[in-house]
């Protein structure tokens, strides 16, 4: 899918806004209801209209919202990236990105874009008031080594040969064992299945010599949230989820975490990438809070969005605040559906700890 393939539906959308604003039953049968627990995490919805479920988006004269692009440098340099690693996303969207970048370099300001040619189409968000759901994912480093030694017992496995459709259980439980494909072993089984869920990790073999781990393939059966079990299962409340709030479960029940991991067959085989390079679907690097993941049927791989991102406190509490960014979508994911986009953190604990806090909204603007 293509911008330059949905003006009807652009234009289709624009002709709906206008009925939306004029028809009141038509909003109440469609509105959701406001929901405290979503004001507390940066959903807004005073002086929005609704947007009904079957437009994603829809064009805007303007944006409005104030304030600066806070990441001008890094989103140019995720451009970079993007024109010297894709061809296809380069040609696809070569003027859009002139236009963009013309735009940073003379203006910035967020009122001026229609100046410079540039659209702008809005996400409707989950509940149609825009408000678009927002969580984080990123790198991580975990501890390991090449041999199976002392503390370091799970193994981090490379993509077998002809049968890989071992459910996690099988895998668990030596599958794929005496079949060369150990790429390291770690000492913490929750630590590589979290690495599995954020798609590529790096190791650390000690004294800071790292590895490179990048996705490789599944085994084929579908993803089962884990955090999403333990709440169902009355484990911990829904409002308290977070990566640490599974890590202290799994600290507290290390006797029952094989059974709870177990029961998502999903599993993430690795491969060795010699590079340092952290990349996204498209094969191109990603760029810190430059770049998401996107799910491609509406947004496609290679947009660029202005994204009015939620901040959160180290506790994970909303400040009250947004900020604005612009972003290139780089990447899928097996949970981004929708009106969701998942943010690219970087590498390291301190990117993980705000990637297992977020889970909050802001508003998104494609720009083309």
């Amino acid at each position: 899918m293509t911008w330059g393939k949905n003006k009807k539906l652009l234009l289709t959308t624009a002709i709906a806004l206008l009925i939306v604003g004029c028809s009141t039953t038509t909003t109440k049968k469609h509105t959701k209801v406001y929901s405290s627990n979503t004001q507390k995490l940066g959903a807004i919805f005073q002086n929005r209209q609704f947007i009904p479920p079957q437009y994603p988006y829809f064009a805007t004269a303007t944006v409005n919202v104030n304030g600066k692009i806070v990441n001008p440098r890094e989103f140019l340099q995720q451009l970079n990236y993007a024109r010297s690693y894709s061809s296809t996303i380069t040609n696809r969207f070569a003027s859009t990105y002139g236009k963009i970048t013309n735009w940073l370099n003379r203006s910035g300001n967020i009122h001026e874009l229609s100046r410079y040619g540039i659209s702008t189409n809005q996400m409707r968000g989950e509940d149609g008031f825009q408000n678009v759901l927002m969580t984080g994912y990123y790198v991580p480093v975990i501890q390991a080594r090449l041999t199976r030694q002392g503390e370091f017992i799970h193994p981090i496995y490379a993509i077998p040969k002809g049968q890989k459709k071992y459910t996690r259980a099988e895998i668990y439980n030596g599958a794929l064992y005496g079949k060369g494909l150990e790429l390291a072993y770690s000492n913490s089984m929750l630590d590589n299945f979290l690495m599995e869920v954020q798609g590529s990790g790096f190791v650390d073999l000690g004294g800071g010599n790292l590895r490179h781990f990048a996705y490789g393939d599944k085994n084929g059966y579908g993803y089962t949230s884990v955090g999403r079990l333990l709440v169902e299962d009355g484990e911990i409340p829904k409002e308290q989820m977070s990566v640490q709030a599974i890590r202290e479960w799994g600290a507290r029940n290390p006797s029952r975490l094989q059974a709870l991991l177990e029961r998502n067959r999903s599993f993430v085989y690795f491969r060795y990438d010699q590079t340092l390079n952290v990349k996204g679907s498209a094969g191109v690097p990603l760029v810190p809070l430059a770049s998401v993941a996107s799910d491609k049927r509406i947004v496609p791989t290679g947009s660029v969005l202005l994204v009015e991102m939620p901040l959160i406190d180290n506790q994970g509490n909303w400040t009250g605040k947004h900020e604005l960014r612009l972003m290139v979508a780089l990447d899928v994911g097996g949970a981004v559906k929708g009106q969701h986009f998942d943010l690219y953190q970087g590498i390291g604990d301190k990117a993980g700890h705000t990637a297992g806090l977020l889970k909050h909204y802001g508003r998104v603007w494609i720009l083309n």
